[in-house]
């Protein structure tokens, strides 16, 4: 009894560990990328938009290129070992970066950048039940999106303030910095996953969309929520305009606005991990529909402190739809296919983003920020919340097993 009571409280000393140092990692990590991303969007500010955007596109595509294959090596190698290679090969990729002035070089260097990044994420995702147990696997990415949360809060203001007091070449270090602490804090950790396999065995030569879409849940969960990302991510690109432009908020008042949205998100994160597996797909259509109701908010509201109101509510939202769509697909996925069906979701997820940032330029021409804000967010709201009646009324527990 004692023995058993030692090892218990060994295994739950090692869980706490491991998460606190890959949570810690994540917050620098994060935080570093937001300052790097700052840093080029004001250093390319002066060689223009085309420039800009393509930045914004050389950090997306790559996510839905490189899926596959990534994908595949997440699945067929020692993830903790993978991670601290393909972190360290990012820092290597960011000190030529910080010193690159020519447009097309930095381009290309940031293409490089994400390419290696497509392994980092469904690693990490993946490693996550590893860590924690399969039944503690909320719990484990509640931790993980805290940390990223924090380090969203606090990258941008870094990059702008390093930008502004060092220059670039600095903001840009301290990436390179944050990327070796991260393999650092990934290297101690003291459990991994990840085995060679069959590549005989029918479920290795098995892609990750095919993976998704086999499960009935899984399948309409990821599409719906990369569906509502699209209509969503409208908010990127008017929420400045209307903030600043319509609301009379200063450029502080902006920055108020996505502290208080990151605020919310960290909050929310926390709600998933005290819910029973049969809610998770509940959860995420409900984080989705928050999300498209605090946009919605943002968009009709009478005045800067309703937007503030309602920016922290959307943020909510996010938390938990971060929280529940890895819960999710860790739940439903055998553990030696997760690495394909995380980098799947993932690149289903960018490719929203990418459609929904290139729609919204037009749509807050033709209509303004505040009713693109609304259209857009009513339309994410609509998409969810068909999802939670259809998640309710087939829900029960008898047929929320996993249809493999």
């Amino acid at each position: 009894m004692a023995a058993a009571l030692a090892a218990a409280t060994g295994q739950a000393r090692r869980e706490r560990r491991d998460l606190a140092l890959l949570s810690a990692g994540m917050l620098v990590s994060v935080a570093g990328d937001a300052a790097a991303l700052i840093a080029l969007m004001l250093e390319l500010r002066t060689a223009g938009a085309g420039w800009v955007a393509g930045v914004l596109a050389a950090e997306l595509v790559p996510f839905v290129v490189f899926a596959s294959p990534s994908g595949r090596l997440v699945d067929r190698v020692d993830n903790r070992r993978l991670l601290v290679v393909a972190l360290t090969a990012q820092a290597l990729v960011v000190v030529p970066l910080a010193f690159v002035r020519t447009p097309g070089l930095v381009v290309a260097l940031v293409f490089t950048l994400a390419g290696v990044s497509t392994m980092v994420r469904p690693a990490v995702n993946s490693m996550v039940p590893a860590l924690t147990g399969e039944q503690r696997a909320p719990t484990g990415y509640a931790w993980v999106a805290t940390g990223s949360g924090i380090g969203w809060i606090v990258g941008p203001a870094a990059g702008g303030l390093l930008t502004a007091a060092f220059g670039v070449t600095s903001a840009l270090l301290v990436d390179a910095v944050s990327f070796v602490v991260l393999a650092a804090a990934c290297r101690l950790l003291s459990t991994t996953r990840g085995r060679p396999i069959d590549t005989a065995a029918p479920s290795s030569r098995r892609g990750g969309m095919p993976i998704l879409w086999r499960d009935t849940v899984l399948r309409w969960s990821v599409l719906v929520t990369a569906l509502a990302v699209t209509c969503a991510v409208v908010d990127n690109v008017a929420a400045p305009f209307r903030f600043i432009d319509q609301l009379g908020a200063t450029s502080t008042g902006y920055g108020f606005y996505l502290a208080l949205w990151g605020v919310g998100a960290l909050g929310g994160a926390q709600l998933p991990r005290r819910l029973p597996a049969s809610l998770i797909p509940v959860a995420l259509a409900v984080g989705n529909a928050l999300t498209g109701l605090g946009i919605l908010g943002i968009g009709i509201a009478p005045g800067v402190a309703v937007a503030f109101a309602a920016s922290a509510f959307g943020g909510v939202g996010n938390g938990i739809a971060n929280v529940s769509i890895n819960a999710l697909v860790s739940g439903r996925v055998p553990v030696d296919e997760r690495g394909r069906a995380f980098a799947s979701v993932g690149a289903l997820i960018q490719a929203g983003t990418g459609i929904g940032t290139i729609a919204a330029a037009p749509l807050v021409a033709a209509l303004s920020a505040g009713p693109a804000m609304a259209v857009a967010g009513a339309a994410a709201a609509a998409i969810a919340g068909s999802t939670i009646g259809w998640t309710v009324i087939s829900g029960r527990r008898q047929h929320w097993a996993p249809d493999h």
